[in-house]
């Protein structure tokens, strides 16, 4: 199978953004040679001009291709590193929905967590806690009617198990994020999309028939 890579709009552009806002701080810097007095007007395009310098540093730091898939599964790549999930540990990608309205993801359906944890690097499941953060207190509430048992899922045990591992600290929370965002949502494990309802569905379905195609392909 070729590999499919797929590129997001969070890293385009990055290159472009540096050297025009490179461009206007320079003559900015330039034109204070002949302002005597400082103004509100310029001043603003002075922060703004280094407000696009960091956002086009911001875009350059973005992996190219932040999803991949091949014959041996699919990778998430992040700037702060990459998580892989066989074809034989999920059963279906999808678009997550909260109260009938899309959510900016693309949702796995695990079914081996070992396959998945024992190669998750600890700096980036930390990451992915704290940047989907909002999406698992919104999972929570949305399993808690009362909202009472917020608490609960919240506060997970030091030590997570699976039939086959056991693991503490960084993974465990990780593993007990995963068990309460698919009984909250069905899906285990999220990708941040920034795509149309219908380009993330479309994402999906490639997913899932590569996934069919491949696991047909080693039973016969």
């Amino acid at each position: 199978m070729q590999e499919v890579r797929i590129q997001g709009p969070a890293s385009r552009g990055g290159a472009k953004l540096m050297l025009l806002s490179a461009l206007v701080l320079l003559s900015l810097l330039f034109g204070l040679i002949w302002v005597q007095q400082l103004g509100v007007i310029y001043a603003i395009a002075l922060v703004a001009a280094l407000l696009g310098l960091f956002a086009g540093w911001a875009k350059l730091a973005e992996p190219q291709y932040f999803l991949q898939y091949d014959d041996k599964g699919v990778c998430y790549c992040h700037r702060h590193g990459s998580w892989r999930l066989p074809w034989q540990s999920f059963l279906y990608s999808g678009v997550p929905q909260y109260q009938q309205q899309r959510l900016g993801y693309i949702g796995f359906k695990v079914t081996d967590y070992d396959s998945f944890l024992a190669h998750l690097p600890l700096r980036l499941a930390v990451r992915i806690m704290t940047e989907q953060r909002a999406l698992y207190i919104e999972a929570v509430r949305q399993s808690c009617s009362s909202g009472q048992c917020a608490s609960e899922f919240l506060a997970e045990s030091s030590r997570f198990c699976t039939a086959q591992q056991q693991y503490s600290g960084i993974k465990a929370a990780f593993g007990w994020r995963m068990q309460h965002l698919s009984a909250a949502t069905g899906f285990d494990i999220f990708v941040p999309v920034n795509f149309a309802e219908s380009d993330s569905e479309h994402l999906c379905r490639q997913i899932n028939q590569a996934r069919l195609q491949l696991i047909q392909n080693t039973v016969t």
